[in-house]
């Protein structure tokens, strides 16, 4: 039987608790395509080979490697790496009004904005860096981390720079 490629994202299904993921053929170019589960498209289900169970993160998108099933009712996933996104950082700052780095890769983006943050993990470098660090989605993602925590200190010290207070958890972060 051929392998066949794709990209899926699993999600635990409701009746088994297994993680699952679902394909369809495209009609023209005939390869596999990741699709929702709710899809209107005919679609297959995908089940983890025994050796990749416990090694898979729900919602994140994987290159996967499928074998069809014996009677073709679906795939088998026989490898999954997750897929890798370059990461982008933008500085984004008016003087006295906005103080915001952002970090997109693939369709994510994660926002350090220290002066109007809706949460500690938008509101604090460590928070994000730690969001960051716990992603297996980024490429090189040492180098990110790094040029991002460089980016957040020169963010907040424009900050102080400015005449604002900075929260004190975003201060112990320039050590």
């Amino acid at each position: 039987m051929a392998i066949e490629t794709s990209q899926i994202k699993f999600a635990e299904s409701e009746k088994t608790g297994e993680l699952i993921g679902f394909v369809s053929r495209h009609s023209k170019t005939k390869k596999l395509k990741g699709v929702r589960e709710n899809s209107t498209f005919g679609k297959k289900i995908c089940v983890l080979s025994g050796d990749l169970k416990g090694t898979i993160i729900p919602n994140i998108l994987y290159d996967v490697e499928l074998k069809a099933m014996h009677r073709g009712n679906g795939y088998v996933v026989v490898s999954a790496r997750p897929r890798q996104f370059k990461a982008r950082i933008e500085k984004v700052t008016v003087p006295k009004a906005i103080y915001r780095l952002k970090v997109t890769f693939g369709n994510k983006t994660v926002y350090f904005d220290p002066k109007h943050g809706k949460s500690d993990s938008s509101r604090t470098l460590e928070g994000v860096l730690d969001i960051l660090a716990s992603r297996v989605d980024i490429e090189e993602p040492d180098s990110v981390l790094a040029e991002f925590k460089e980016e957040g200190i020169a963010l907040i010290k424009q900050m102080e720079a400015d005449g604002f207070l900075v929260p004190k958890s975003n201060k112990n972060q320039r050590k």
